[in-house]
């Protein structure tokens, strides 16, 4: 299939203009500035029709990794061009559809194809997300549906705004801005009705509650250590050698990172988790429900209490009952809540491993497309020939290996963070992290380049 032939359909789809000369510095983080307030402000905006007493809550712990807030008109979050994009990558990679990225037809038609995917699972997805949690007022379904998946679309263009008038991407700044949120309410949050962590600590030490004192301590000690595991992480490289065949003696080295997928793994494993939960709500009441998940109503809210899908979320009261144990208050389920722990970090860490493969060998980051682009550069390797199938030998030892291994990484470091409890989910904080120190290194490169202008010429 050729991408080419949807132009007629995506070509009439709107897009943000690039700018009409280089912005300064300053002038880009104006407009992340703008995206930003933009998303938090429609974040809190509730759809016209909008139930609220019929609102649930059931998949909470994936808002802060899709972006999203159940309930408002981004509920969606940025589930819709996630999944579109993905499947475009894979559908792409495997052959699927052809189109050749590295020329401009074939990467406008591919980001025209995702951006015409995005805006059809916005719509699908918010008449899903209305029946299943947001309850629309009798007779208001669609109006509902149709704001949420509005809200997708929007949060799509100020994504398109921030890669091309701003700095960085605008999907991973609006992860870490709800991130960032849901740490600042989790720990010094204060209403009538919910505490955060710090008030909680203030009140257990008055009360002299040695157990609520530990475990509302461990959130802030738990969130400091993946921050610290993470940034030590990032540093973590192996050094390829390389060398410019255009001038001798010049070169430098290639680092493939410990993290060098990134948080791509993980964001897959929770997108995949997500929609395990979302298909086990959709199932509950059909035959596939006792292996698929079951659902329990308490208190006016669908709790899981079995299937798969149960051993997809993480014990959080865990620590509570280690900690109480501790202090000779013992359950009688913490041994199960222990094995639930043991086997939602093995299945995570497990799928994040399968997604960092299947990822290394589809986004174009294997051995053999960095090899391509390498030589096609002018690069080589010392003591090689300027072949990309000797170069590919070499890199094959290397990248699929600390691939993988940066995949279990992440996908174990989240379990822990999410078993042991901190300010966010351990995804979230680990998404956070790691796209506040690209962000970071974008910001520097942005910086150096502004003070020399020289250097755009050599490095791009």
């Amino acid at each position: 299939m050729d991408l080419r032939a949807l132009e007629p359909i995506y070509s009439k789809l709107p897009e943000v203009a690039p700018p009409p000369k280089p912005l300064t510095l300053k002038q880009k983080l104006m407009w992340v500035g703008f995206a930003l307030i933009a998303f938090y402000t429609l974040s809190y905006i509730r759809p016209f029709g909008y139930d609220a007493a019929a609102a649930s809550q059931t998949i909470e712990f994936f808002q802060v990794v899709l972006a999203s807030n159940i309930g408002s008109v981004l509920t969606a979050g940025i589930g819709p061009i996630v999944v579109a994009s993905i499947i475009l990558q894979l559908f792409v990679g495997s052959g699927i559809i052809e189109v050749d990225l590295s020329t401009p037809e074939g990467r406008r038609a591919f980001m025209g194809t995702q951006k015409l995917l995005a805006v059809i699972f916005s719509i699908f997805e918010g008449f899903v997300f209305t029946g299943s949690y947001v309850k629309a007022l009798p007779g208001m379904e669609w109006i509902v549906a149709l704001q949420i998946a509005m809200g997708s679309i929007i949060l799509m263009y100020l994504d398109e705004l921030v890669m091309k008038w701003g700095i960085g991407s605008g999907i991973s700044l609006f992860i870490a801005a709800n991130v960032s949120r849901s740490m600042l309410w989790r720990g010094f949050g204060y209403s009538p009705y919910a505490k955060g962590y710090f008030f909680q600590l203030l009140d257990s030490i008055a009360a002299g509650n040695i157990v609520n004192i530990i475990t509302t301590m461990l959130p802030f000690i738990t969130t400091l250590l993946v921050f610290a595991l993470v940034v030590y992480a990032e540093g973590i490289h192996v050094d390829i050698p390389i060398t410019w065949a255009r001038a001798r003696g010049v070169g430098g080295r290639y680092p493939v990172r410990l993290l060098y997928l990134s948080n791509i793994p993980v964001i897959l494993a929770a997108a995949l988790f997500a929609n395990i939960q979302l298909w086990a709500f959709l199932a509950k009441d059909t035959p596939i429900a006792p292996f698929l998940g079951t659902y329990e109503l308490r208190n006016g809210r669908w709790v899981i209490t079995g299937g798969l899908a149960y051993f997809t979320k993480p014990p959080y009261d865990l620590v509570t009952k280690l900690v109480a144990a501790a202090f000779g208050q013992p359950y009688a389920t913490l041994w199960f809540d222990i094995l639930h722990a043991i086997i939602y970090a093995i299945l995570l860490t497990l799928t994040s491993v399968v997604f960092g493969y299947l990822w290394l060998e589809l986004s174009g980051m294997g051995p053999k497309q960095i090899a391509e682009q390498l030589v096609r550069s002018g690069f080589s390797l010392p003591g090689f020939r300027r072949d990309p199938r000797v170069v590919e030998q070499v890199l094959e030892k290397y990248i699929p290996t600390v691939a993988i291994l940066g995949s279990a990484f992440v996908g174990l470091l989240a379990a822990f963070t999410d078993v042991f409890g901190a300010l966010a989910s351990g995804m979230g904080i680990l998404l956070a992290v790691t796209i506040v120190y690209r962000f970071y290194e974008l910001l520097m490169r942005e910086r150096m380049l502004e003070q020399y202008p020289m250097l755009a010429k050599v490095i791009g």
